[in-house]
């Protein structure tokens, strides 16, 4: 239900990040992760030079970043459309 004075849509909860684009998919994106968690794995320093190295924390979201976008998103689908001249 709606509330009045609340902005739409609005983030409510979150967990973990979604996957880069051009990573294979999802098993792209499992082997990815494996790759990461394990220096050992013979992938791991293409992963993350190609990845970057800011952004390794999978598991993190950053839902003031995420809330700030859909906000500003909002107000810009909610305007009021410009009166007749």
């Amino acid at each position: 239900m709606a509330v009045d004075g609340v902005i739409y849509p609005r983030l409510l909860d979150g967990s973990g990040c979604c996957p880069p684009e051009d990573i294979g998919g999802p098993w792209g994106y499992q082997e990815a992760r494996e790759a990461l968690a394990d220096p050992g794995h013979e992938r791991h320093d293409e992963i993350i030079e190609w990845w970057g190295a800011d952004n390794l924390d999978l598991d993190t979201v950053d839902i003031p970043a995420i809330d700030a976008e859909l906000t500003r998103l909002a107000r810009r689908w909610n305007r009021k459309p410009r009166a007749k001249a």
